[in-house]
């Protein structure tokens, strides 16, 4: 099933906009050797900023690969083969341990015991540390997501934003430690909107491209106060950062796998505040996974996204529908499970729910087959003819079996209101609460052997001590 939200024409004009956007607006970017390095290539300096010629970004699009395989202890996934594939939100600062509670801050333990809750939901496909941990110095809390990351799963990483050349040497080396000489995590760098390239975020694109990593370049601009309003000004100023980030990558290594990121979000104008459960970014990450497949790249963007601090009939509504229209959109990569208050916070009750929801969204995106099998003509008047029922029909089992009528594990258990009320009126929430401490309590991951782990400790000791002279 497939849902535009741009027509081809369209897709065609926001190209054009952002050839002009780099071209005529160019790019602000503090460090010397990127900008030497397009300089070199045909970009011109001009009022301080960096004008990219059309025929260079188009060069480097060409080299990108078309899927990108992202691989982790014990399995691995390919971006752009036609599924659909989910991870968590990324780096949230604050824990809600039970609905309706207080937040905490997050501490390492909390990437460590997401990490594993996460591995066991059938529905996540890729993990991103879920957490920030603020119980560790900042110099190595990107080193330490990453440590605790893979130390709980073995499903392919999704790496933490990086900011620095230093970061991403650090983790490349913790990933070879782990995954061996060629390691398929992705690094993300977020680059400042509007078209703001500090030298760190330069230099760490270009460390990524020579580590061989696949990347993501990760813009987060807010319509309205970073972008344009307008959601067509907006992407095409978006389009323009992710396409700068792959003319550095990609002059530094030519073929580098590069995952299409989006992250445009709307502003509350009445607050100041990003809005992530507006039906803006569904449509947003729709356009994007158009435009993004406009380069034959497998395209990244928000899926399950809300605003508010409870697990409630909005928090549902607007997740759901936000992962629905991009899922349809065909979106190689959503993200977001976890997520609540623009990415500030999680909870291991709100994975749970995501994992319903996705669960859903899965089947709706899969369809149905119109076939002769399917139509069942023959069945239907065998069965008219004796039992009029179709509970015993092999067709029946057969469909039911193949997966033809989703089955959640949290909601529609109850066949009456008494067996609900007997239940002890339990809401999906609730559900969810008994699934995640079930899950914690029995499902572990093999861990890593002692060595590796070892490796770890002394790369994160090593790399706090350099930081700390």
């Amino acid at each position: 099933m497939r849902f535009a939200t741009l027509s081809p024409d369209e897709v065609e004009a926001i190209h054009q906009a952002t050839l002009r956007i780099l071209s005529e607006a160019g790019i602000i970017l503090q460090d010397t050797e990127a900008r030497t390095l397009l300089v070199d290539h045909g970009a011109w300096e001009r009022g301080g900023r960096v004008c990219l010629p059309p025929d260079l970004v188009e060069t480097c699009l060409g080299h990108c690969p078309h899927q990108v395989t992202l691989r982790g202890r014990g399995r691995q996934v390919t971006l752009g083969a036609g599924a659909l594939h989910v991870h968590n939100l990324g780096g949230a600062r604050d824990v809600l341990d039970t609905p309706g509670g207080d937040l905490r801050p997050a501490t390492s333990q909390d990437v460590a015991t997401s990490t594993r809750l996460l591995d066991a939901l059938e529905n996540v496909d890729t993990i991103t540390p879920l957490y920030t941990p603020r119980d560790v110095p900042p110099s190595i809390m990107s080193l330490t997501m990453f440590a605790q990351t893979v130390r709980h799963t073995l499903k392919p990483i999704n790496g933490p934003g990086v900011q620095s050349r230093w970061e991403v040497r650090q983790l490349a080396h913790m990933m070879q430690v782990v995954l061996g000489q060629a390691p398929a995590v992705s690094l993300a760098v977020s680059p400042i909107s509007p078209l703001m390239f500090p030298q760190g975020i330069a230099q760490a694109i270009l460390e990524i491209a020579r580590q061989g990593l696949p990347f993501g370049p990760l813009p987060c601009p807010n319509a309205g106060a970073t972008a344009p309003m307008s959601l067509a000004g907006a992407l095409a100023q978006q389009n323009a950062e992710i396409l700068a980030c792959i003319v550095l990558a990609q002059l530094v290594a030519p073929g580098l796998p590069v995952i299409y990121c989006g992250r445009l979000a709307v502003l509350n104008m009445r607050s100041g505040a990003p809005m992530w459960g507006n039906p803006e970014i569904g449509l947003a990450s729709a356009a994007t996974v158009q435009i993004g497949h406009h380069y034959h790249l497998p395209v990244n963007v928000y899926g399950l996204a809300d605003s508010g601090y409870a697990l409630d009939v909005q928090n549902g509504y607007q997740r759901a529908m936000n992962a629905l229209v991009p899922a349809l959109a065909g979106a190689d990569e959503l993200s977001g499970v976890g997520e609540m208050a623009g990415g500030t916070l999680s909870s291991n009750v709100q994975m749970v729910v995501d994992d319903e929801i996705i669960g859903m969204v899965q089947r709706i995106r899969r369809g149905f087959a119109v076939d002769e099998d399917t139509l069942a003509v023959e069945l239907i008047a065998q069965v008219m003819g004796s039992t009029r029922n179709f509970l015993a029909e092999p067709h029946t089992v057969r469909y039911l079996r193949a997966g033809e009528v989703w089955q959640g594990p949290l909601a529609g258990h109850e066949v009456s209101w008494q067996t609900w009320r007997d239940a002890g009126n339990p809401t999906v929430v609730e559900r969810a609460q008994h699934t995640a401490a079930r899950i914690l309590a029995r499902h572990e991951v093999p861990p890593l052997p002692r060595k590796q782990s070892q490796a770890l400790e002394e790369i994160l000791e090593a790399a706090l001590n350099e930081r700390a002279g």
